[in-house]
């Protein structure tokens, strides 16, 4: 793989930015309680800046073409939240790599799969993405009472560099295997990973599982939407425009999101009926 200066500056700014939105989120989301936590990670925050990146390090179309196999991703990436949350004993050095041991075959399976058709990637991935969130209400948390904490600064590091370090990779992964490979990739669970990993030491393992409730609240609202605005708006405006007008074409349904999850304080338990 060749890659020019200019290319090699913007994956660099590609790293910062990930690391920046990716600390700055889930940073932000501790301070609070359960339901904006799950509402603030469960934004389409580092997806977006890695389509916004593919954009910028190669071209417009690129971005367009990692916008095919993104709604997928995003379904993946549901099923990982899923897995973390089956019930059981297990711990957190146990259930992450589990997780993270079944997701990523999936996103693999997908990016070999690679069906050349957005209607077909969105639908397949709405028909997932609905089986995991009724799988998931299935399966009960603990109630527990919960007291808001601040991570210490080598957690926030440490989310920095996965969110650099996940925008990077899916931007130099689309460079060498192609944009719709990157655009499966998107969609890394880097801030729900860094973020359960970040609940479970301050609060507790059954906080981190409840957590996952509130992510797929707000994703299956947001996420594929904002793939679908993407698609069209990059097309028409460019990534920059595009994705501002993207984020601003499903404002509604992130209030609607704010509403049915965001506005909990901290509560940990089954999801309410």
């Amino acid at each position: 793989m060749i890659v020019s200066d200019d290319q090699l500056l913007r994956l660099l700014a590609s790293f910062v930015a990930g690391a920046g939105i990716v600390a700055f989120v889930t940073t932000l989301a501790d301070l609070y309680g359960e339901g904006p936590a799950g509402f603030i990670g469960g934004l389409p925050t580092a997806g977006a800046v890695s389509l916004l990146s593919i954009g910028l390090t190669q071209s417009t179309s690129a971005a367009v073409q990692a916008t095919t196999l993104f709604p997928l991703g995003f379904s993946s990436t549901f099923a990982f939240l899923l897995f973390y949350t089956f019930p059981g004993k297990l711990g957190f050095r146990a259930r992450m790599p589990i997780a993270l041991g079944l997701w990523f075959p999936i996103c693999v399976a997908v990016a070999v799969w690679a069906p050349d058709d957005f209607a077909l990637s969105v639908s397949a991935s709405i028909a997932v993405s609905v089986v995991v969130l009724l799988l998931r209400r299935r399966i009960a948390t603990g109630e527990i009472s919960g007291t808001n904490s601040r991570p210490g600064a080598e957690l926030t590091v440490l989310r920095a560099l996965l969110g650099g370090g996940v925008v990077t990779s899916v931007v130099i992964l689309s460079i060498v295997s192609g944009p719709e490979v990157g655009g499966v990739f998107a969609a890394a669970p880097a801030i729900w990973s860094s973020s359960l990993y970040v609940t479970s030491r301050t609060r507790g393992l059954e906080f981190s599982r409840s957590l996952t409730w509130t992510f797929m609240q707000t994703g299956i609202l947001t996420v594929i939407p904002y793939a679908v605005a993407a698609r069209y708006f990059f097309s028409v405006f460019g990534v920059w425009t595009g994705t501002l007008f993207s984020y601003a074409a499903i404002s509604p349904l992130a209030y609607l999101a704010w509403r049915v999850a965001g506005n909990k304080r901290v509560r940990v338990g089954a999801p309410a009926s």
